[in-house]
């Protein structure tokens, strides 16, 4: 018996892969079941796995890591209370409640969080206004949501203040969610990968499918957004998490942005702003082009956008073109700092290829080093004309943002950059800096907190750029974050206390 086999089965059943890294933890799963059920070999366990459907769930628990906890992406509950929830109040034509689904909610977190939310925004009456559901493959992770009982890692980011309102405690470690918030709340098993769900769990006003789709290849993706389709009314939204916009814009639903979030519309909302995006392009095809892959596409008209169109479906040129061997040598000037040279070798390329993003990335890249901001943030625009989700591009606007203290729109760019690639550490670090000087203490700390993470993550960590050479130096972001994480949580401690 191969391990494809087992990878064959599971993707049929429940659309979950193991490829890659994954598939480091599937083997080991594998080995625990094989030897907690007694099977002779992976054949024999293999034959349970058809015969059994609850060693498939107990599998499968094993391999869905249930990484969950209250309040996790707080700006997406804003968006829900203030901006969604009133829409959908004002168009009901009758006195049904509005319902809302969390769609891979492991252990409950999220849907209590999502009920906690509106609690604080419309109080009692919120147990007849709202209806809400979570639904998971995992057995064991819905009857601990049952359950309702939370350990103090769950509330990393949940506030004190909301923890006593909501939650009792039932020991030194564990907290129990109030019995007339659990009861709000409604669990039922999903198989996302199936069509076909219980009659009380149809015609959704809202989906939240968060930090979920990591689990499945693009084709599986399309056809559980095509099932979820189903589930949800005519007017109602998808809510992915925050870093996974771009890999489900699939064309099952409508991208929207509004107040620098995005979600999904089954139609598009007349108050916020459609996108109209192309789906990722296919494997073979890149979203970016990377350093050593310059593309010479002639430039269209730049405008300054909060949003823009999808990364072109572009074939990356071959290494030793003349545009490619041009603007590599351009960046070695750079990183040798010979910035006239540079700038000689760029304006060659640029005379002869107008639409090279990456001469305009590079050029852009000198300008901001020599403090020449207005013509740094015109050769940054002229690029995102031509690559619409340069993360490069973003970068380098929120930095000419920034040094002109212009706060806010740096925040603008930077974000873009991590909705584009959410690896970019660079920008996360710049985002929890800007958050810090505006005394947004829960924003720093959160931005600060996903940079250590992404930079433990790797031993070379990839930056997410393709172009510029930021040059960021790893130990010293880390420790600066380390830094400034200790002072935020002194300060908050002082103030509490």
């Amino acid at each position: 018996m191969k391990l494809t086999d087992f990878k064959a089965l599971i993707k049929q059943r429940c659309g979950l892969t193991f490829e890659g890294v994954g598939e480091a933890s599937l083997v080991s799963g594998l080995q625990k079941r094989i030897a907690e059920t007694g099977a002779k070999n992976a054949s024999a366990y293999y034959a349970s796995l058809m015969a059994d459907e609850h060693e498939f769930h107990e599998l499968i628990a094993l391999l869905t890591i249930n990484e969950t906890y209250f309040y996790r992406e707080p700006e997406q509950l804003q968006l829900l209370v203030n901006s969604l929830i009133p829409r959908i109040l004002t168009r009901k034509q009758d006195a049904s409640p509005v319902r809302i689904l969390c769609a891979g909610c492991s252990s409950g977190e999220e849907p209590y969080s999502i009920a906690i939310a509106l609690r604080e925004k419309y109080g009692e009456s919120a147990a007849s206004l709202f209806m809400l559901a979570g639904g998971d493959i995992d057995k064991g992770a819905l009857e601990k949501a049952r359950i309702g009982c939370y350990t103090e890692f769950s509330f990393r980011s949940l506030a004190p203040e909301l923890r006593e309102r909501y939650f009792n405690r039932q020991d030194k470690r564990i907290w129990g969610v109030k019995d007339d918030l659990r009861q709000q709340v409604h669990f039922y098993h999903v198989n996302l990968l199936v069509a076909r769900h219980p009659d009380d769990a149809q015609n959704f006003d809202i989906i939240f499918f968060r930090n979920v789709s990591i689990y499945f290849d693009m084709p599986t993706r399309r056809v559980i957004q095509q099932h979820l389709a189903t589930l949800l009314n005519d007017d109602g939204y998808l809510i992915t998490g925050i870093a996974e916009t771009l890999a489900n814009n699939l064309g099952v639903f409508n991208l929207v942005e509004e107040g620098g979030l995005f979600y999904f519309a089954k139609q598009h909302p007349g108050s916020a702003k459609p996108l109209l995006l192309k789906p990722k392009p296919p494997a073979h095809q890149t979203e970016a082009t990377s350093r050593t892959a310059f593309s010479p596409h002639r430039a269209t008209q730049a405008s300054t956008p909060p949003v823009r169109e999808a990364p072109p479906q572009v074939v990356p040129l071959p290494l030793l073109t003349p545009v490619t061997a041009s603007a590599e040598e351009a960046l070695r000037l750079i990183q040798e700092k010979r910035y006239d040279e540079a700038m000689t070798a760029l304006a060659l390329l640029l005379e002869q290829y107008p639409g090279s993003s990456a001469a305009l990335l590079l050029k852009a890249h000198i300008l901001l080093h020599r403090k020449d901001y207005a013509a740094a943030e015109e050769s940054a625009q002229q690029a995102l004309g031509i690559e619409p989700w340069s993360t490069d591009a973003f970068v380098l606007l929120g930095l000419v943002a920034k040094w002109r203290n212009q706060a806010d729109t740096a925040v603008k760019w930077f974000k873009q950059a991590v909705y584009a690639r959410n690896e970019c550490w660079p920008a996360h670090y710049y985002l929890g800096e800007l958050y810090r000087a505006d005394s947004k203490v829960d924003n720093a700390r959160r931005a600060y907190r996903v940079v250590l993470q992404l930079l433990a993550a790797q031993q070379a960590p990839n930056d997410g750029l393709s172009i510029i050479p930021l040059g960021l130096p790893v130990s010293e972001v880390r420790f600066l974050c380390e830094h400034q994480l200790a002072k935020l949580d002194d300060g908050h401690k002082a103030i509490s206390g």
